[in-house]
């Protein structure tokens, strides 16, 4: 026998599992996870680069917010002088004596 007649008898037996394996359904299977196999991979690079893309748009907004926080703490150490917070503070009223009451086993302050 040559290899094209193996190759070709439609109706394969393997004696390891004792049933005939039909080439036809054979080869539909190998194309159906050929084509899952395929499938999967385009969801896998399209979820891999739309992870890239939020990772690019999350290190914009840290870079936008790092230099609002150093804008912000220059304005803060322009009205952070001592005469200014005194002015601030003028408002508050002293406290008087500390009672402490017991809420479920915690403590609180009290006036």
């Amino acid at each position: 026998m040559n290899k094209a007649s193996l190759v070709s008898s439609l109706p394969i037996s393997l004696p390891f599992f004792r049933f005939k394996v039909n080439l036809k359904f054979f080869w539909l299977f190998i194309l159906t996870v050929m084509v899952s196999l395929f499938a999967s991979s385009i969801y896998l690079v399209n979820v891999y680069t739309s992870e890239v893309y939020a990772a690019h748009q999350y290190e914009k907004m840290v870079k936008q917010l790092s230099e609002e926080n150093k804008f912000l703490e220059i304005n803060m150490t322009k009205a952070g002088s001592l005469q200014k917070a005194d002015n601030y503070v003028q408002n508050f009223e002293k406290a008087g004596q500390i009672e402490y009451i017991r809420i479920l086993e915690s403590t609180a302050l009290a006036r």
